[in-house]
């Protein structure tokens, strides 16, 4: 370049930053003169970094900030830059390269959980997972949202998967989970026994990926980043509990099993229908995949499960019983027979109680009597609370009124003695004869007889059986449509 631009040494040199020497040297030389390697500058990383070769071939993921931690007590004065740079270095030069492997139709199928946050159901925030599984032939997929990832919330989830597909894989891969393997020391392996007992009913063999070999089970891991990528990503809709089931059931069908596979560049829908001739027939009656739990009935005849309190007959008080849990209903068993069955119910701290329970307990605790029978006169609606103060302004004696007024309850419905207390509160009438006079007045003037109580002295509890509450307006209507008529008659 000097030399066509005719240019003196000197200022080539300059130019170049060279000293004179040097161009003069190149200018009689036929070829450029190799430039003469200085000396590496040593690190101040390089005492270290065979306890750091050390601690990555141990535990290949180990973040370099751990790292740092551990150097730096050691002597290490250098920056976090170079010992990160040195690190991706190590790294890049042993970044494993995997086979592809494919499987045959029905032969292998891979599961995993999904965190997925949490949700809002009522006074409680859940825990939100999803259960997948997916066909490895296929990429069939199945999902499943639930509150936990208990063993019996996993079985259940495979009763149901395998149901969607109509059969089973001879062999199903998994990750080293407590639900499946309690321990693992190498190829030492103690399988959960509950599991194993549902594998042996269902016939697949379980199977496990090696510890830490996340890419063993990659059908499934690429399964669950597409769930978070397209249907959990960018919702409009808030996530809702159990509404959340609906829409992942729809996403499945709708969108999961139609498109176009980016690895197989065929539909799973169209590719299943090739494997499912090769599935594992099911067995003729579903295992038993409910939640089981001893409990002891509290003084109050209630047993606690998942964080709240469930009812049973009172005379269950201070006994071991046995739940029987579903995802929807708890079932509770006092030596194998069915004593209670309730809604479950996913949020805390709430009582659940079937009025039953209690028969013939109230009658022996008067106390509890009249709690429970001021309850059940609050619950009639809020004219009911306004006449209840009435009634405690006038010295009435409660107990006696409000057992007089739920009997009224009992033998003429809710709807009657409601419309008896409004009519009460406007002129000020306090107490159970008002009321029983203004219903039996009511009642006469439709025509209608009254009929003396029924008393059962051997069954006082069925005495206090209540009259199941009808719809009455349906008789109004029919008698202002007879009255019309009479009218229009006689004009």
């Amino acid at each position: 370049m000097g030399l066509v631009e005719k240019l003196p040494i000197s200022e080539i040199a300059r130019r170049m930053r060279i000293s004179r020497k040097t161009v003069r040297r190149a200018l009689q030389s036929e070829m450029s003169p190799e430039r003469k390697a200085g000396r590496q500058r040593p690190s101040k990383l390089d005492p270290y970094k065979g306890y750091i070769n050390e601690r990555l071939r141990e535990y290949p993921g180990l973040p370099a900030t751990v790292i740092f931690d551990e150097i730096k007590p050691q002597g290490y004065a250098g920056k976090m830059r170079i010992l990160w740079e040195y690190v991706s270095s190590v790294r890049e030069n042993k970044r494993e390269v995997f086979f592809r492997i494919e499987t045959v139709q029905g032969e292998y199928a891979q599961v995993d959980w999904a965190n997925c946050g949490t949700v809002q159901i009522g006074n409680a925030v859940r825990k939100l997972s999803c259960f997948v599984m997916v066909l490895s032939y296929s990429r069939m997929m199945y999902l499943e949202f639930t509150l936990s990832q208990c063993l019996e919330d996993f079985l259940r989830c495979h009763i149901n998967a395998f149901k969607f597909f109509g059969g089973v894989t001879k062999k199903i891969l998994y990750d080293n989970v407590k639900t499946v393997v309690l321990a693992r020391l190498g190829k030492d392996i103690r399988f959960n026994p509950k599991f194993m007992e549902f594998a042996g009913v269902y016939l697949f063999e379980p199977r496990l990926c090696n510890p830490g070999r996340g890419n063993e089970k990659g059908k499934v891991e690429s399964g669950i980043k597409y769930i978070r990528s397209n249907f959990l990503s960018g919702r409009k809709i808030k996530i809702a509990w159990p509404d959340i089931q609906c829409d992942a059931y729809h996403w499945r069908n709708e969108t999961a099993n139609v498109r176009i596979h980016g690895t197989t560049r065929e539909r799973p829908i169209d590719r299943f229908e090739k494997e499912k001739p090769f599935l594992m027939g099911l067995p003729s009656a579903d295992y038993d995949a409910s939640i089981v739990r001893v409990v002891k009935a509290n003084s109050q005849a209630l047993i606690h499960f998942d964080g709240n309190t469930y009812s049973v007959p009172w005379t269950l008080a201070y006994k071991p019983l046995l739940i029987k849990a579903s995802s929807h209903e708890i079932r509770i068993f006092k030596d194998r027979k069915q004593v209670a069955v309730h809604k479950r119910n996913y949020e805390r701290g709430m009582v659940i109680e079937n009025p039953k329970h209690y028969e013939g307990l109230l009658a022996t605790k008067k106390k509890a009597f009249f709690c429970k029978m001021k309850d059940s006169f609050l619950k009639l609606g809020d004219s009911a609370k306004e006449y209840l103060l009435g009634m405690i302004k006038t010295d009435l004696h409660l107990p006696h009124h409000l057992y007089e007024i739920m009997e009224c309850v009992r033998l003429y419905g809710r709807t009657e003695v409601l419309q008896a207390i409004e009519y009460s509160l406007k002129f000020k009438a306090f107490g159970a004869p008002y009321l029983k006079n203004i219903i039996l007045q009511q009642r006469a003037r439709r025509g209608i007889k009254e009929t003396p109580p029924i008393v059962i002295h051997s069954k006082p509890a069925w005495t206090q059986l209540n009259v199941e509450e009808q719809d009455l307006s349906l008789y109004d209507d029919m008698f202002e449509e007879e009255t019309t008529e009479d009218e229009n008659v006689q004009s």
